[in-house]
């Protein structure tokens, strides 16, 4: 049995109690009461039992008592727990092996639904074995196949059970959906994937590591942001920083006072690591002598997960353009000038003559 500490602090003096009644029985009546000292909140202790079920305990579901209290002297609290008692279990040799771990998406992000599709392969190879004279067949039984999730990532399909058996170098996929919370952080969750076999000698647990990741989409300009008053282009870098491959990835800019053309550019698939070149051509609209803030959107799906990404932190700076009258007027101010300076030339060198 795995006892938890769930509460806000130290249970100082742990003991667990088994009270086994028909039709379980303990090796011995000493070994009911176990001390396993002080629990840190969040922290686990295992209690070990060999437990005996009677000849003629009938086939069904049976119950079992255990009772435990924090701390010596204090209320001792009872919970019951199902035992499942069957004649059913085959005497075989076959056993199970790991095979594969696929998860998809392949790296989840925080708030993501996916699917973990566990591999299972009877490693026989042989259809009998002979052990100490007497002959076994090396089928291997599934009764429960179950996932359990952890803190950060909930396993939503439920246990399989009674899935038949498997012949040597038979495989099975089984596929469970899972959700990852919201503030999930980055890094490996572990969930456990318990088996139940054909007896207690062939169940087996393994260990189901799954990927977080919150990186995303990253867009960076490939040249100053800039623009003539009467239109140009601007340029971007388009990165996935994420481990996965996203599908349907698209960027849309805006900006006040700003027309773009694509209004929205369509990238499509990005493997991990990739970066795209995009393009949009602007048309400034508003006035002219403003910088306009830009605001990007990143949209892109991780396996069947919908997510939009917005950067603000961009202004696009707008390059005032001279009027074509103005030229002119400056012409026309530069000849005068030079009159003006010509003029007072002369007259200084006949004031200085005279």
């Amino acid at each position: 049995m795995n006892v938890k500490n769930t509460g806000g602090g130290t249970a100082e003096d742990v003991t667990i109690e088994l009270m086994p009644e028909y039709p379980f029985t303990l090796d011995s009546s000493s070994n009911a009461r176990q001390n396993k000292g002080c629990i840190g909140t969040d922290s686990s202790a295992l209690y070990e039992y060999r437990l005996f079920v009677a000849a003629d305990a009938k086939p069904g579901t049976h119950e079992i008592t255990i009772r435990y209290q924090d701390d010596e002297g204090t209320t001792w609290s009872e919970k019951d727990f199902e035992i499942k008692v069957g004649t059913d279990t085959l005497d075989s040799r076959g056993t199970l092996k790991l095979e594969a771990i696929k998860t998809d998406p392949e790296v989840l992000i925080p708030g993501d639904d996916g699917t973990v599709t566990i591999t299972l392969t009877n490693t026989a190879s042989q259809y009998s074995v002979t052990i100490n004279g007497k002959d076994y067949d090396t089928n291997a039984q599934l009764k429960e196949v179950e996932l359990m999730g952890s803190d950060a990532i909930v396993v939503t399909t439920g246990s399989y059970r009674n899935m038949g058996v498997l012949g040597p170098e038979d495989s099975i996929e089984i596929s469970y959906n899972v959700r990852v919370s919201d503030d999930a952080a980055d890094g490996t969750e572990h969930l456990n994937l318990a088996l139940t076999g054909s007896s207690h000698t062939y169940n087996a647990k393994w260990n189901i590591p799954i990927r977080v990741e919150s990186s995303g989409i990253k867009i960076i300009p490939s040249k100053p942001l800039k623009l003539a008053c009467d239109g140009d282009k601007i340029e971007f870098d388009v990165a996935n920083t994420h481990s996965s491959t996203f599908t349907s990835v698209s960027i849309e800019p805006r900006a006040e006072g700003i027309t773009f053309t694509p209004a929205e550019y369509f990238i499509g698939t990005m493997e991990p690591d990739e970066l795209f070149t995009i393009e949009f051509d602007c048309e400034v609209t508003g006035n002219s002598s403003d910088d306009a803030e830009l605001h990007l959107y990143a949209e892109y799906r991780n396996g069947n997960n919908q997510h939009e990404r917005v950067i603000n932190n961009r202004v696009i700076e707008i390059e005032p353009v001279v009027p074509e009258g103005n030229s002119s007027t400056v012409m026309i101010g530069a000849a005068l000038l030079l009159v003006v300076v010509v003029g007072t030339g002369i007259h200084y060198r006949k004031r200085r003559k005279n």
